[in-house]
């Protein structure tokens, strides 16, 4: 073997050296850039399904929130009629604490009702010979008698008699002349929304607060919060909520640091129903991010240790060179060396030929489910799902030679056939091959996909969520009026399904909602729609009907469906019926909001009438025709159609 001169031997050793700190560089670039990409992904992720599953909850319990104010103008209502029946020598004091304690009795949350006169002086006092008691200066009273057709919410107050935060719920009372005679309000403590509030899942450093359209704190609960009333009434928020407010005051998402205890959140907010209520959930990042974090931890240990591993053996790689004569065996070291650098564990690389396979690592051929040899000298179209998207990658070539990189992310095929997610970074090569590096990201995506399900769906029964039903319904509306057809919006509830609510208990309950969800599901067309709004209500679509005996059938099915009983998970058989309320596109209305609206009328309506029943909506069913009138002869009974007005 010839004899290196020394002269040739530091050239070499310089040449060498150059070469071995570029192709470190380059591994070490190329994997802390693909560690950076996962870090990035994986923030971006977890930030994503924060933001998610805070407005799962915001909507959730929104939905909790509206089902308890509903149930108190509910209460209200039912106090309003039973005064207007009674002749005026019998509303004495005893006789209307006897209606309103019995109204108390059936809303739990409720803790007080009482019925004024037009000057504001409490009718029924607790007591004969009590204090009187005035609410004319609350403002309440003043929003009830300025708009005597709506339900009036107060901000939050301290009671007069009793101590303790709460909302007040008021209703005007008109005499038969529509002149204002007083107001039944009633009042729900702060206590009576904790209780939803505690059964939240926010982590240890969450909160949840329910604010009014003033944003005066009505009630806030975290675990951590030692006294929570501590800050109730305040108007003390972030700028971020500001902001995003001003942006959409119906519903938003934001990160901030709390005002009030200074813990950094990923929040959402949505508005309670129709009322001037907003619900605010925020999940701390301390909590949130901290799986995010061990897995930054661990990622940058690993590039630590695997700088560590390139710098040694560089290192080692040199002094061998240097104590070796012969070039061709220093490259052939140096070449293994780098082979062993690119067999990594965490990203797949293949070195491509006009798309054939030159060489591969391990980690590529276990992400695909392919043994040793199985790829060598293939095509990459082996590699993907179909046609398209290997033609799709294909265009990147000509990218690859204009800015020597190229990247995205795309399913592709296992061997076994199934589908796996990958981002996919390919890179040019001098000699005209090019060097792809593939990173398994399936499991992000489908935490995304879950995020995103449980985004538009009840999490009780499966059925689209009220935010999905809007998006469906518009749809199928646009659909509607292209090939002029009918579609019906039908809002249901189920009759006795509080009573077994309140016999066999709420797991009782849930079993009864997820049965009616089937039977609702099995009654109707697979290009039907069946979504849940919220407690024992749920709302039907209607589609592509012909004509009024295509509604009329459905609607019976639905009816039918609930003849048999339901057999609870300890064996016990109970009933529910249901009653619906139905509002026809276009002879009802043309948008969503106004067909959901009047089948929910037609629904309130049909049910003073007679329950288990469905009632077409007429322009009589509007709230102040339905409070000025006794009896519901403008709506329709079951079966018997709809008038169109």
């Amino acid at each position: 073997m010839p004899q290196t001169s020394p002269l040739q031997l530091s050239t070499s050793l310089a040449r060498f050296r150059r070469y071995l700190i570029l192709g470190n560089l380059v591994i070490l670039g190329i994997v802390t850039l693909a560690a950076v990409l996962t870090v990035s992904a994986g923030y971006r992720t977890h930030e994503e399904r924060g933001r998610a599953n805070a407005a799962g909850l915001a909507d959730t319990l929104g939905q909790s929130v509206a089902a308890t104010i509903r149930l108190v103008d509910n209460a209200l209502l039912s106090t309003l009629n039973q005064i207007e029946q009674q002749p005026p020598s019998a509303l004495h004091a005893a006789h209307l604490r006897r209606i309103t304690t019995a109204q108390r009795a059936l809303v739990p949350a409720m803790n007080a009702l009482r019925v004024t006169d037009a000057d504001g002086w409490v009718l029924n006092p607790d007591a004969d010979g009590g204090p009187r008691i005035s609410g004319a200066d609350r403002d309440y009273f003043r929003a009830a008698r300025a708009d005597p057709t709506q339900l009036a919410i107060s901000e939050p107050l301290q009671g007069r008699l009793k101590t303790g935060w709460g909302l007040i719920f008021a209703r005007a009372r008109l005499d038969e002349s529509g002149r204002f005679i007083g107001i039944v309000y009633g009042g729900i403590n702060t206590d009576a929304f904790m209780a939803h509030f505690r059964h939240a899942d926010v982590g240890a450093h969450g909160a949840v607060a329910l604010r009014s359209r003033s944003l005066r704190l009505i009630a806030r609960y975290s675990p951590q919060s030692l006294v929570p009333e501590a800050a109730l009434g305040t108007t003390r928020v972030s700028a971020a909520l500001t902001t995003a407010l001003a942006a959409d005051p119906m519903q938003g998402s934001f990160i901030a640091h709390a005002v009030l205890d200074d813990v950094e959140r990923v929040a959402a907010y949505t508005s309670v129903a129709d009322y001037p209520l907003l619900i605010l959930v925020g999940l701390a990042t301390d909590d949130f991010f901290a799986p995010w974090r061990r897995q930054v931890a661990e990622l940058a240990a690993l590039l630590a240790l695997l700088m560590l591993v390139v710098l040694g053996a560089s290192l080692t790689i040199y002094r061998a060179q240097a104590r070796q004569v012969e070039a061709r065996a220093r490259i052939a070291l140096l070449a293994a060396e780098r082979g062993a650098m690119l067999d990594n564990e965490l990203v797949g690389m293949v070195k491509l030929r006009d798309r054939c396979e030159v060489w591969h690592n391990a980690a590529l051929a276990r992400l695909f489910g392919y043994g040793p040899g199985e790829l060598s000298g293939r095509t990459s179209r082996l590699l993907y799902l179909d046609d398209e998207s290997y033609a799709q990658v294909g265009l990147a070539y000509q990218q690859l030679q204009e800015m020597s990189s190229y990247r995205t992310q795309l399913r592709m095929r296992h061997k076994d056939g199934s589908a796996v997610w990958i981002d996919l970074n390919g890179t040019a090569l001098p000699n005209g091959e090019s060097l792809w590096l593939m990173i398994d990201i399936t499991p992000i995506k489908r935490s995304e996909e879950k995020a995103r399900h449980l985004a538009f769906h009840d999490m009780l029964t499966g059925l689209p969520n009220r935010q999905l039903l809007q998006e469906r319904l518009s749809f199928l509306l646009r659909d509607a009026e292209r090939n002029d057809r009918w579609l019906a919006v039908c809002y249901l509830d189920l009759d006795g399904f509080k009573a077994v609510n309140d016999i066999h208990g709420h797991d009782a309950g849930d079993a009864v909602l997820r049965t009616a969800a089937t039977r609702l599901s099995d009654s109707v067309r697979g290009n039907d729609v069946v979504a849940r709004m919220g407690g024992d209500e749920f709302v039907l679509v209607l589609n592509q009907l012909g004509g009024l005996s295509d509604e009329q059938h459905a609607l019976n099915r639905v009816l039918d469906s609930f003849a048999a009983p339901i057999t609870l998970p300890d064996g016990t058989e109970v009933r529910v019926g249901v009653s619906i309320g139905v509002a026809i596109y276009p002879q009802h209305g043309r948008d969503a909001a106004t067909l959901i609206s009047r089948a929910d009328h037609a629904l309130l309506a049909g049910k003073r009438a007679g329950k288990g029943r469905w009632v077409a909506w007429q322009a009589a069913v509007e709230p102040d025709a339905v409070a000025a009138a006794q009896g519901d002869a403008a709506v329709s009974a079951t079966g018997s159609g709809w008038s169109a007005r």
